[in-house]
């Protein structure tokens, strides 16, 4: 990751969650972290539990059933905008209605920073990068709107410089 990324204060205030939790008795080997592909994906190297990488945009299918197999699992599955809102759309909204008590963790950052700024669904209208030099033409999509029309039940939204917010939200 990039000096300054969001994505260790997220890995940060994961581990400090699993931590607490694993001390009210969660047995870390009953987590299991899933991931896509993008900057986001490398939380599932520096996170001492149980892991899986998934295809771009394919978390949410291997985490449902990963929890349909063995409901006593915490799995949680982390994916980047373009990951969950762009390729994965489909599947995080079917997550959703399915509601089996998995976490979806979407880290944000309105960007494909591996692909060297490219747009993502919710980049800002205008948003000028390599593959869009005079400005994206579509207006973003509001992730909590289509979570909360698709059926989730718990949607919170934190901000990587809120580490305090962040475990609270997660744990």
């Amino acid at each position: 990751w990039c000096p300054g990324c969001g994505n260790f204060a997220i890995m940060n205030a994961l581990k400090s969650v699993l931590a607490e939790l694993s001390g009210e008795g969660l047995p870390l080997e009953n987590v299991v972290l899933l991931s896509g592909i993008g900057c986001h994906a490398k939380i599932s190297d520096y996170i001492n539990v149980n892991s899986f990488y998934s295809l771009h945009g394919r978390v949410f299918p291997p985490a449902t059933g990963i929890k349909l197999a063995d409901p006593g699992l915490t799995v949680i599955g982390h994916a980047g905008d373009g990951d969950a809102y762009g390729e994965g759309v489909e599947h995080l909204i079917f997550a959703a209605k399915r509601n089996i008590n998995i976490t979806a963790i979407i880290h944000n950052n309105r960007v494909y920073g591996l692909t060297t700024g490219q747009f993502t669904p919710t980049s800002p209208l205008g948003y000028k990068g390599r593959s869009t030099p005079l400005g994206t033409k579509e207006v973003p999509i509001n992730p909590l709107e289509l979570m909360l029309a698709s059926g989730a039940t718990y949607i919170a939204r934190g901000t990587s410089h809120g580490i305090d917010l962040l475990k609270k939200i997660f744990k």
